[in-house]
């Protein structure tokens, strides 16, 4: 390239101009971080390799193969760019190596070296290389889906076969049976010749990977029930002991566990969260440590193949026991029933004993204390203590009995005649706590008690008894009135005329 370069000259007051022709020559291009590279890029997917050149003449972008290969800027495989960006669609092991960008113009060339990696991984399937198993029992004429998603670069072949040996692909559509573009295999309307073991296997040149169903097909399957009841509420308590929460359900075939903790966390089997274990195999959550930060409604659902079921256990802070009832003196009339209640609030719910005023204690469960037709026996202090894990309250009940002795009020005269054969009658009224019992001696000294020949204190004398009898009638009667404090006695004469 030519240049022409003028210059002012001055000679004794003269200025001249003198120019001459310059040959510039031009730098070669230069490629920003033209160090060499290395680039890693997923298989079958595309890869970018960017080649930036800067010079005074603009530079023309070539890139070479690993094979030494001029590649072409634009074909069904490889696209250059404008800004020379190198694009490799669909990458295969084949395309790994050095690739070579080079900047080319009249003054020269400048290469930058990248060398590419093509990323691979083996099969896997649902998360596991390798081979695994798995147990399945379902129930007959029910529709089942058995995953098979297969993970690889290159992305891998699924092939699934059943147990009498027939081969399908993906995709498989056909009778009763299809496989899905996501290799999950699709049975419909099981039957009891299904039986078996269904194999599906993952390839690609890397290897493979597979995973066995055995599957077993039941006539009958039973949702999972719990025993009543379906929700529980326990006590917390500061610095207890550990809780076991059990999630006992039966059901065909055995259930599977799923225990919800009061923030909405699941645990499945096996796991572990802080203070929480779920055990695996019998369903128990496990808390360490409780305290009153745990209290909410933890729920187990246990499911199988017939539907699923919920039990619930509510954990609620404890409580000490408080009786709401009020203690008095009870002063009650002897004979009499006397209820003395005993009414307790808390958490849990507290057990009732009460002690008698002779030392005697009384554990069954019980909020009305009752004594029934009381005595003086039963006079004094009765006890109510309510009880929990919390601790316990108590309240007394003073008790008098009051009793009065037996007092006639209303007697017949001292002498009462009467004539032969003539019916008399003879009143005896008493009054007295507990009640009197009235009894009459006749004068031939024979007793007549409650529920004989008496009734309410009267005593009859009937004409129509035998004249035999008659003068037995004749004399003193006594009228006797007990009962359990003191006994009273009242005399009479009965005199008869004799008939004229």
């Amino acid at each position: 390239m030519e240049a022409i370069i003028c210059a002012c000259i001055k000679d004794q007051m003269v200025r001249t101009w003198s120019c001459s022709n310059v040959q510039v020559m031009p730098n070669s291009p230069q490629i920003t971080s033209k160090e060499q590279v290395s680039m890693w890029a997923p298989f079958g997917q595309s890869a970018q390799m960017k080649c930036d050149a800067t010079g005074v003449l603009s530079a023309t972008i070539i890139w070479i193969s690993p094979r030494n290969e001029i590649i072409p800027s634009s074909s069904v495989k490889y696209q250059i760019l404008n800004d020379g960006t190198l694009i490799i669609k669909k990458l295969t092991l084949a395309d790994q190596g050095k690739y070579a960008c080079v900047a080319r113009n009249p003054a020269g060339d400048n290469i930058k070296n990248v060398n590419l990696l093509v990323e691979v991984k083996g099969p896997q399937i649902n998360g596991h290389s390798g081979r695994s198993e798995n147990k399945l029992l379902a129930v007959y004429y029910q529709t089942l889906l058995l995953d098979c998603k297969a993970e690889g670069k290159p992305v891998p072949q699924i092939t699934w076969t059943t147990p009498y040996g027939m081969s399908l692909p993906t995709p498989y559509l056909g009778g009763r049976f299809q496989v899905h573009r996501n290799g999950t295999l699709e049975l419909r309307g099981i039957r009891k010749t299904d039986e078996g073991r269904f194999l599906c296997i993952a390839k690609n040149y890397l290897g493979e990977a597979s995973v066995a169903v055995d599957l077993k097909v039941a006539s009958l399957a039973e949702k999972p029930s719990f025993p009543v009841p379906n929700i529980e509420v326990l006590p917390l308590k500061a610095d207890g002991d550990d809780i076991s929460l059990e999630c006992r359900a039966t059901g065909k075939p055995k259930p599977v566990f799923l225990w919800i903790l009061p923030n909405g966390t699941a645990l499945n089997p096996g796991m572990k969260l802080r203070r929480f274990i779920h055990y695996l195999g019998n369903g128990t959550l496990h808390i360490t440590q409780p305290g009153v930060i745990d209290k909410g409604v933890y729920r187990c659902l246990a499911k199988n193949v017939a539907g699923q079921a919920e039990k619930r256990y509510a954990l609620e802070p404890g409580q000490k026991p408080q009786i709401r009832s009020t203690a008095s003196t009870m002063k009650i009339s002897f004979g009499q029933t006397v209820n003395m209640p005993c009414n307790a609030d808390g958490w849990p719910q507290a057990k009732i004993t009460w002690t008698l005023p002779n030392g005697l204690v009384l554990d069954k469960p019980q909020i009305i204390g009752r004594v029934k037709e009381t005595s003086k026996f039963d006079r004094g202090t009765y006890t109510c203590k309510a009880t929990n894990t919390f601790g316990s309250s108590t309240l007394s009940y003073p008790v008098s009995i009051m009793v009065f002795p037996p007092q006639i009020t209303h007697a017949p005269p001292s002498v009462t005649r009467v004539n032969r054969g003539s019916p008399v009658i003879l009143t005896c009224i008493a009054a007295g706590i507990p009640k009197p019992d009235i009894s009459w001696t006749l004068p031939g000294r024979t007793t007549l008690v409650p529920n004989s020949l008496m009734n309410s204190g009267i005593y009859k004398s009937l004409s129509e008894q035998n004249e035999a009898l008659y003068g037995t009638n004749v004399g003193i009667v006594v009228v006797v009135q007990i009962n359990k404090t003191r006994t009273q006695y009242v005399r009479h004469l009965l005199l008869h005329w004799a008939n004229k």
